[in-house]
């Protein structure tokens, strides 16, 4: 009898792993499907399966520990679930120099600490925020998403029209910079400050760098009064409340990458790797009762990331240095 026993819960173990290995074959394939995947060779493909097996797990875990209460945000298998660690860091499309930015020519914007600014700010509701907007796996372009996203909502506030403009004329037009390689946004706003910048629909996106097609018949010139740095969290929310949305870097690891919704804390990059742009910022009350501050973020890997292309990220702590990058551009109309 004991013997039938163990046969019985040797069996039922099997078939236990049968059935979540069958599963896992059926989420793969709807996964692939979704987000439009394949894979050239089979070692390739079981080597991406290999990482969203991992990342899957991991995606479940965190999210049981969310409806605990135990996590502030949630996670979901998006577009970059097939992606390990190592590619994560390998996708830095900002070019970070910190001390640069701080011996630079571009001054600091600095507001006094009297000023009494909302305790929620949401520039989507100004209808000056364009639609969220997808780079592409294959050009570390963050930096040109993030600076033409504020140039079309100030251009909008300062005329109430939004045009998409042409992140593709910086990818291949701003020397300052490195197109798919990366970017530093303080330095493509002093580029469209002096040079202006097409529409969209006149210099479409590529997700690769190209000749410069650059036509300044085309370009939409801007009466810029300045561009300038952010030294801190208080100076940016006081100038996103006051004069509109600001670029900032973000230090992401794998969880931002997989984030769904909730109020972003977790772990970060040992610096700023991407550029994104805060749009508002607010508060909303934890599983404790208390009040979470937050940036809301408006990032570039398309509506399928995210709360919509959007997030929500840890307010006042410098959560994963997003105050170290922070930058904008005053336009006069």
């Amino acid at each position: 009898m004991m013997h039938l026993g163990r046969l019985f819960i040797v069996f039922v173990t099997i078939e236990i792993c049968a059935s979540a290995s069958h599963f896992l074959d059926q989420e793969w394939n709807a996964w692939k499907i979704k987000y439009e995947k394949s894979y050239k060779q089979s070692q390739d493909e079981r080597f991406r399966r290999t990482a969203w097996e991992a990342n899957w797990e991991k995606v479940q875990k965190h999210n049981e520990l969310a409806g605990q209460g135990l996590k502030k945000y949630q996670l979901a298998m998006n577009q970059f679930a097939d992606m390990t660690a190592e590619d994560v860091q390998s996708k830095s499309c900002l070019v970070y120099n910190k001390s640069s930015l701080k011996s630079s020519e571009v001054p600091n914007q600095i507001y006094s600490e009297n000023v009494n600014i909302p305790k929620d700010v949401d520039w989507r509701k100004s209808k000056c925020v364009t639609p969220v907007k997808d780079q592409g796996g294959f050009c570390g372009s963050c930096w040109a998403f993030a600076t033409v996203g504020v140039i079309e909502s100030r251009l909008c506030m300062n005329s109430d029209e939004l045009i998409n403009l042409s992140e593709q004329q910086l990818v291949d037009c701003d020397s300052s910079n490195y197109g798919c390689c990366g970017g530093f946004p303080i330095k493509a706003l002093n580029y469209v400050a002096e040079n202006g910048i097409m529409k969209t629909k006149n210099y479409e996106y590529a997700q690769k760098r190209l000749k410069c097609e650059y036509d300044p018949d085309e370009a939409i010139q801007l009466n810029a009064t300045k561009f300038y740095i952010l030294p801190d969290e208080q100076n940016i929310a006081t100038a996103v409340a006051m004069e509109g949305p600001i670029t900032v870097g973000f230090g992401v690891t794998g969880d931002f990458m997989l984030y769904k919704k909730g109020v972003f804390d977790g772990d970060c990059a040992p610096y700023a790797n991407h550029a994104v742009i805060i749009v508002g910022y607010g508060t909303e009350e934890n599983e404790d009762g208390e009040e979470e501050e937050y940036w809301l973020i408006k990032n570039s890997w398309g509506e399928r990331w995210g709360d919509e292309g959007y997030g929500k990220i840890k307010r006042n702590v410098n959560k994963c240095h997003i105050a170290d990058m922070a930058a904008t551009i005053d336009l006069r109309g």
